[in-house]
């Protein structure tokens, strides 16, 4: 028996060994942190939709514990949402206790050097935090193997329309190809 298990693990090993190398080598180039700012925009009802909710509420809260939220929301450079448009953030985000959500989304660039190119974040966001951070757990484009941070802030809330907006820093490190 252990003969026939030590040349499944050297398969294994083997069969996996080309994969790492090749990964290696295609990215084996420089490694570059690029920081960007800009302002995401909360829009109750128009860029943002609950589809799946409980009945337990979350004090203080526009939202239900368990809550799943899908969102579109517009990120500009400037505060106003009338500045120039950079891209979006869409994805989702869950209802945590304490008010804190759980971030599955992408930054998505529609405009300027990086069109075309996403930033996939992951994490929880407990928004009663004056700075938080989520991480950044991959992209495409321009942002392909990314790995960083997100810094939110919010700069706004309309308590009556649950309408916001958040200062958006992110420090992201990307590795260019050869």
């Amino acid at each position: 028996m252990a003969p026939y298990s030590i040349l499944l693990l050297s398969l294994l090993f083997l069969s996996l060994s080309p994969t790492f190398l090749i990964a290696d080598s295609a990215y084996s180039g420089d490694e570059e942190t690029v920081h960007l700012h800009f302002y995401i925009h909360f829009i109750e009802n128009q860029t943002e939709v609950v589809v799946a909710k409980s009945d337990i509420r979350v004090p203080g809260s526009f939202y239900n514990f368990g809550s799943i939220v899908v969102v579109d929301n517009p990120l500009t450079e400037g505060i106003n949402i009338t500045s120039k448009p950079v891209g979006k953030v869409q994805g989702l985000f869950s209802v945590m206790d304490s008010l804190t959500v759980v971030w599955s989304a992408n930054i998505v660039f529609t405009t300027g050097q990086y069109n075309g190119s996403s930033i996939a974040i992951l994490g929880p966001d407990n928004i009663t935090k004056p700075v938080r951070e989520v991480s950044i757990v991959g992209g495409s484009g321009y942002f392909r193997r990314a790995q960083g941070h997100i810094l939110l802030k919010t700069v706004s809330v309309d308590f009556d329309t649950g309408d916001a907006e958040a200062e958006v820093d992110v420090y992201v490190d990307t590795w260019r190809s050869k």
